[in-house]
């Protein structure tokens, strides 16, 4: 057992007061070459044994099942979509230990609910967009203020079509993290580095950095 007794009779608990639509959870995983996703199998069966069949997970090989790991877009192992009634385009890329297990957590309640806590001039905002905005939002396991961010992009994604949102490991995903000169966290990447910025914002911050994003590529296209 990953989880605490404690730990296990809480999260049992909060499952039962605050999950309110089924969730599934598909998480991308294989047996070679990645040092992190047989424990991420075992933490998310235990996570949806304690659901009450609430959270169904699915796991997929990106190798074998390659036709469905292509819709979803996966190019790391292991990655979990968790997904309502629809693929939202949340991702967690690594393994959601640490502080980030409660990022995990949030995210199947928030999607549980189908209702963002995003603010109804945000809801607007976010509306209006219309061309494939991509947030990343790399997060290390022992970050407090990185468990804020990245559900604030699960909201985003949550809130529009448009809009996905992925949690990175920096730790698992150095390349990355490399590439895009990650040396704090949380650090948010907008559509591959069109915006970007360190910290949890709140709201309004975020969102600006999003629309200036946004606008940004319409100029550019337009």
């Amino acid at each position: 057992m990953l989880l605490s007794l404690d730990v296990r009779t809480q999260l049992r608990s909060m499952f039962e007061k605050e999950l309110e639509n089924d969730v599934k959870l598909k998480l991308f995983s294989q047996a070679i070459g990645c040092d992190t996703c047989a424990t991420t199998e075992e933490l998310l069966k235990e996570v949806e044994n304690l659901s009450s069949g609430k959270i169904k997970l699915e796991i997929y090989s990106p190798v074998i099942d390659k036709a469905v790991a292509e819709a979803y877009g996966i190019e790391r192992v292991p990655t979990i979509v968790i997904e309502g009634d629809k693929d939202y385009g949340i991702r967690y890329v690594g393994l959601p230990s640490g502080l980030e297990f409660s990022t995990l957590i949030n995210g199947i309640i928030q999607v549980s609910k189908r209702k963002t806590r995003l603010s109804d001039k945000t809801l607007e905002i976010l509306q209006t967009i219309d061309i494939p905005m991509e947030i990343m939002v790399f997060v290390t396991t022992t970050c407090g203020y990185c468990p804020a961010a990245a559900i604030m992009a699960m909201n985003f994604a949550m809130a529009s079509d448009y809009v996905s949102a992925s949690i990175v490991d920096a730790g698992e995903n150095m390349d990355l993290a490399e590439l895009y000169q990650v040396v704090g966290v949380p650090k948010i990447v907008i559509n591959k580095g069109v915006a970007e910025f360190v910290g949890a914002q709140p709201e309004n911050a975020f969102l600006g950095y999003l629309v200036s994003a946004y606008e940004k590529l319409k100029r550019e296209s337009g």
